[in-house]
């Protein structure tokens, strides 16, 4: 190395002690400063002190944090709106709807215990099996029945409606669900037409009352008299009394209080939506049914006349829902709570116990005592609890009579009055073998 080198970093040295290191001027005088904070002198105050300024949480003092506490409230309030208006009322109407088929033991509440059948024919008549559509003799599914709402004495639109359907005597089966009869212009022409094709039609209040005032002016009783001379209607009755034959009659007396018709063989596989095809069991009445009371029991004159039901004893009534009170017993219509009913044992709810036909099995009665509802349903999935073996099925109920409601297509309930006579429309329900079916109207002069 040459002396000019050593004398370079000898110099270099020398200057950087001078200098001295950057570290070891840094002084740490902060860590010798006096704090701020005293704890002796504020160890009493809370973390939200609001004599203190400095103890309120800063999520308070920002308007980021107070934005958050509104929105907070807003939630809960949202909460207490859905809980008071939409998912306690769901709750209550849940627990009213179980407890009333657990309390009712036979028939309907007081009133609808079985009823007489006073006017001929079967109360309850089952479709013949080479009219179902796949069965006996229709192993390719080529049958259809053809279902239709209140006629009402307008034979011209029945025409139209069996027309538009394309009806084929042949293979297809009509079926009016009652009041074919009286207000329209041609009553005695409706019932010649549906004997021409051998129809199938449950019995309405209409033709009841016209064969209680046959019957009140031939060799009536004394209660079918007094009936007689009640109704507001009594003098219409007799002038088309005057326009029917024999035929006419026998054709009325045969008519059943309710039709069976049983479940389609080559039915698709149904589901809980409303389109679903049918699969099950169907009724025909003209008015309603009281859900989980034998079709045995069922009360003929409500049969015929019902709309409405209560929701705990199930008193049936000829009037609309209102939803107002009486005797502490809100009615509602009764194709709700069939629908309620049938979706239950659909699911595997079983309420009741009841079989198809509308029998109780002993182990369902004891069964029904611990049927469960509502949060009770949610704990008994939770734990893994299985439904009852013993399940009845749902049967779907096909109508007429509510033309105030109109169409009505729901999962179990069909209603197919649309008010023809009063210038509304004839309809139609065309099932096929695989249980599908198709809605098809016929417009309708107004004659009432």
């Amino acid at each position: 190395m040459s002396g000019s080198q050593r004398s370079s970093r000898d110099d270099k040295r020398r200057h950087d002690e001078r200098r001295g290191l950057l570290i070891d001027r840094i002084s740490n005088a902060w860590q010798h400063e006096k704090s701020g904070y005293d704890a002796d002198e504020h160890e009493e105050l809370g973390c939200c002190d609001l004599e203190n300024e400095t103890s309120v949480p800063n999520i308070l003092r920002s308007s980021r944090g107070r934005r958050m506490i509104v929105y907070a409230l807003l939630f809960v309030a949202a909460l207490v709106y859905a809980w008071r208006w939409h998912v306690q009322p769901s709750l209550v109407e849940d627990y009213e709807l179980v407890e009333g088929f657990r309390l009712r033991q036979n028939g309907t509440y007081s009133i609808a215990k079985g009823g007489q059948w006073n006017h001929g024919g079967a109360k309850i008549q089952f479709l013949p099996t080479q009219l179902l559509p796949g069965g006996e003799g229709d192993a390719h599914g080529k049958r259809r029945l053809v279902f239709v709402g209140d006629i009402h004495g307008c034979r011209k639109e029945l025409l139209s409606l069996l027309e538009a359907v394309h009806f084929d005597a042949t293979n297809d089966h009509l079926i009016a669900t009652g009041d074919v009869i009286s207000k329209g212009p041609d009553s005695a022409g409706v019932l010649d037409e549906l004997i021409r094709l051998h129809a199938t039609s449950v019995r309405g209040n209409h033709e009841d009352r016209i064969l209680a005032s046959a019957k009140s002016s031939d060799v009536a009783s004394e209660d079918d008299a007094v009936n007689v001379l009640r109704s507001n209607k009594a003098k219409e009755d007799r002038k088309l009394i005057k326009h029917f034959k024999k035929r006419h009659f026998a054709y009325l007396e045969r008519m059943p209080l309710i039709l069976r018709i049983p479940a389609l063989p080559l039915a698709l596989r149904p589901s809980a939506k409303k389109d679903s095809p049918l699969a099950e069991e169907i009724l025909v009445v003209h008015a309603g049914l009281v859900p989980d009371v034998p079709l045995e029991k069922q009360d003929p004159y409500f049969v015929m006349n019902m709309r409405s039901l209560t929701g705990k004893s199930h008193t049936p009534s000829s009037e609309h829902a209102t939803g107002k009170k009486r005797k502490g017993e809100r009615f509602r219509p009764w194709i709700d709570i069939w629908n309620w009913y049938a979706e239950h044992l659909f699911k595997g709810k079983s309420l009741s116990g009841l079989d198809a036909d509308g029998g109780m099995h002993g182990a369902d009665k004891a069964w029904l005592q611990n049927t469960k509802t509502g949060l009770e349903s949610i704990m008994s999935t939770v734990t893994g609890r299985k439904h009852h073996e013993h399940s009845p099925r749902p049967q779907v109920v096909v109508y007429g009579h509510d033309s105030k409601v109109g169409l009505s297509l729901k999962r179990w309930t069909k209603g197919l009055d649309s008010g023809c006579v009063s210038g509304g429309h004839l309809t139609a329900m065309v099932l096929d073998a695989r249980g599908r079916t198709e809605i098809v109207s016929a417009k309708c002069e107004e004659y009432w």
